[in-house]
């Protein structure tokens, strides 16, 4: 008869201590003259071992609280759905967008910046969006796309020594919408892990390219030219121009995403996403909305890259690295799946705590990604739809649907 431990968490804290015990409390000591090695008590590397391990530690018993009082929690849902509710009125996005403007002028130029890069993460999380919450495909390479903006506008700086960002823009959401077209054809045949992994082979073959071309800069990445990037407007400084014409094209983008969301097209991407088979079924060309999906997610990354090169005026192999895809991937599950609303959050909240904490308490900065994986074990945990998301889609996850 197989007994079963009343307190198996204690035992495996046991277990561990014992096992690091000499690693940890006991410090070998050599004497090379005489040949002989002997075991001294050093109690400093057990506590700076300890001290080390208190952050992750303090994530660990948050998410083990989460876990139980989840159930203490479900009664505060409708209050939570009716303020969920509240983001899909149509007066909160122009409310939001209109009060980001007017608290443009009265922020300092490391604010401006800080609003900048949350902007474009939102851009970013808004286009993945399309492909992961509405159509149902895992994307690991978002950053490809990313990369692609900022270097095609880098380069055709370089070619066209005239070029300006507003000039390139509509060149460079085409060119991505393409970009990502092409990167889909492989993909029609593919699903879940094996489409994250074909996406995930085209940002790093992307990256290694740019790292070995001479036009690029290679390693050393690709500086712009003054004039091509964000200029100043008037007395409006070039940072305050870049915050405005973010907020501008967050809210821009959010709406159009919304219009196509509740059209047939955003309604053969759900189809799509629920059942696949069933969906060709019933008459939806798969192929070309999977190609739709990916080319308009693309593209929205492509000008978040463009926007990106000609705000800090540079641009290196480093934007497309594997961190910066699994960072948005997280932005969009945090706000939650098919969720417009929930992107924007997710974005914001991803980049601005991190920030704060690595200006605030820089020693817990080196914990961010522990601190991303707490986040999401939390949020399955206790809200799988996301903090934005609807019960409906909290249903479908469970199956109830």
């Amino acid at each position: 008869m197989t007994r079963h431990l009343k307190h198996p968490a204690v035992v495996g804290v046991a277990g561990l201590l014992l096992i690091t015990f000499p690693f940890l409390w006991l410090k070998l000591r050599y004497n090379y003259q005489e040949g002989t090695v002997a075991a001294a008590w050093a109690p400093d590397g057990a506590i700076r071992f300890f001290r080390n391990l208190a952050p992750v530690l303090g994530v660990v018993l948050a998410v083990l609280l989460a876990r139980r009082w989840s159930m203490a929690w479900r009664p505060m849902a409708k209050g939570w759905e009716s303020a969920v509710a509240c983001t899909g009125h149509r007066a909160f996005p122009v409310i939001l967008v209109l009060t980001c403007l007017a608290a443009g002028p009265f922020l300092g130029p490391k604010y401006l910046t800080m609003g900048v890069f949350a902007g474009l993460f939102m851009l970013q999380a808004l286009g993945l969006n399309i492909t992961v919450g509405m159509a149902g495909l895992l994307v690991l390479g978002y950053a490809g796309f990313y990369a692609f903006g900022s270097y095609a506008y880098a380069v055709g700086q370089v070619l066209l020594p005239g070029l300006r960002w507003w000039m390139a823009a509509p060149v460079v959401f085409v060119l991505g919408g393409a970009v990502g077209w092409l990167v889909g054809l492989p993909c029609l045949r593919l699903r879940g892990d094996y489409l994250a992994i074909v996406t995930l082979g085209f940002a790093e073959s992307f990256r290694e390219l740019m790292r070995n071309l001479e036009i690029t800069g290679g390693d050393k990445g690709l500086s712009l030219q003054p004039a091509a990037k964000i200029q100043s407007l008037g007395s409006l400084p070039a940072s305050l121009v870049a915050y405005i014409l973010v907020v501008l094209l967050v809210g821009l983008s959010a709406w159009t995403i919304r219009r196509l969301y509740h059209s047939p097209i955003g309604r053969a991407w759900v189809a799509i996403r629920e059942d696949e088979t069933a969906a060709a079924c019933m008459g939806i060309p798969v192929v070309t909305m999977k190609l739709k999906a990916f080319a308009l997610s693309a593209a929205f990354a492509a000008l978040a890259g463009l926007l990106y090169a000609a705000f800090i005026g540079f641009v290196d192999p480093a934007a497309c690295s594997f961190e910066q895809s699994v960072m948005v991937l997280a932005m969009v599950i945090l706000g939650g799946l098919g969720s417009i609303p929930g992107s924007v959050l997710g974005a914001a909240l991803l980049y601005f705590i991190p920030t704060l904490l690595r200006d605030q308490f820089p020693a817990l900065s080196e914990y961010r990604l522990l601190l991303f994986g707490a986040i999401m074990v939390a949020m399955m945990l206790c809200r799988p739809q996301g903090l934005l998301g609807s019960a409906q889609r909290a249903h479908e996850i469970k199956g109830d649907a």
